[in-house]
């Protein structure tokens, strides 16, 4: 009777959500596990998202194509959108691409290795990017400033403090923070490689995720505040606006923290979550699961509604002005859904 109980709720809160559009992107050679690239809005509701087809797409708000741009292989990471409207996207190319609003080419970096991570950009217009052990500065017109070197042979994953201090994270254990200048200020060790980018909360605070099973908390002078262990290496971390903690873990959960990083609450998907959980305007906390579901949570952790895929979701959805939910999945889709409203 229970589970009968369960099922009905799980019923009604999958149809609380339709699907506005779908556009279809290329697969590639890659079938499975393989659309990491989260979409991005622009201001004026562009839609921009990467393929392992080779391709950045540009999307209406209508889910027609505006225009898509080849690269020489996979783009997996997250389009970066600047001020000015330029899009920074990385390629398994191994190059750092910056395009004009209307898809044109502005200028490419070659960094030579693949570039796996999003572009994280300064106050001042320099651009980071992670390839290999490296982490590349760029100046607005795609000039090399410097680049520091880690001890990981995988991707390096930067994010960019208040201050303009850089914060990385290398598969060689350490989260660094870095001077604007380049010079490395300090590195904290974790017990295992780090994965996705250190989130860094409105108090300065940085957290990061280990393989090690842990989410770490540090103060910006690199010694560690707190570290939250759950059942299963720890991929990214997002954090509200009321200061909470949101954990993805590859023990198929998102949990909840308090700022002091005691527990709050926690969610149960079908796999593992990789993909940074995302909070919009009104508190909804968003999950992107290799279940193939994404997940709308209220923010005690209870259940909104729930969609299904055809393929693994794994990177992190996006939320328009107006409410609209954009979801990059492997089925090669990206969807556009729109939440229904409840009725009294």
């Amino acid at each position: 009777m229970l589970l009968a109980l369960l099922l009905t709720a799980q019923m009604e809160a999958a149809t609380s959500v339709s699907v506005k559009w779908s556009f279809e992107m290329g697969g590639g050679l890659l079938k499975e596990d393989s659309q990491l690239s989260s979409p991005v809005i622009g201001a004026d509701g562009t839609i921009y998202v990467g393929s392992v087809d080779h391709y950045v797409y540009a999307l209406k708000p209508n889910g027609s194509k505006k225009w898509s741009f080849k690269t020489g292989d996979t783009v997996w990471p997250r389009p970066t959108l600047g001020a000015d409207g330029t899009i920074y996207v990385g390629s398994g190319d191994g190059k750092v691409y910056a395009l004009n609003p209307d898809g044109s080419q502005k200028w490419s970096f070659a960094t030579g290795e693949g570039v796996f991570t999003r572009a994280a950009l300064g106050a001042d217009g320099t651009i980071y990017v992670g390839s290999g052990d490296k982490v590349h500065a760029l100046n607005p017109d795609g000039s090399k400033r410097w680049s520091f070197t880690t001890k990981g042979s995988d991707y390096s994953f930067p994010a960019v403090g208040p201050d303009g201090t850089i914060y990385v994270a290398s598969s060689d254990k350490q989260v660094y923070a870095l001077n604007p200048d380049g010079s490395q200020k300090w590195s904290f060790t974790t017990g295992k490689h780090e994965f996705w980018r250190p989130a860094i909360g409105a108090d300065g605070t940085i957290y990061a995720a280990s393989g090690d099973n842990h989410v770490y908390a540090l103060k910006p002078d690199g010694s560690k505040k707190w570290s939250f262990e759950t059942k299963g290496m720890v991929y990214s971390t997002g954090i509200g606006a009321d200061g909470t903690i949101y954990v993805a873990s590859g023990d198929h959960h998102v949990y909840a923290l308090k700022p002091d990083g005691s527990f709050k609450w926690s969610f149960a998907t079908g796999d593992m979550v990789y993909a940074v959980p995302v909070i919009g305007p009104d508190g909804t906390i968003y999950i992107a699961s290799r279940d193939k579901k994404v997940y709308a949570l209220k923010p005690d952790g209870s259940l909104k509604w729930s969609f299904a895929t055809k393929g693994p979701i794994l990177a992190s959805p996006a939320v328009g002005a107006d409410g609209t939910i954009y979801v990059a999945s492997s089925d090669h889709r990206l969807y556009a859904l729109k939440p229904k409203r409840a009725k009294k």
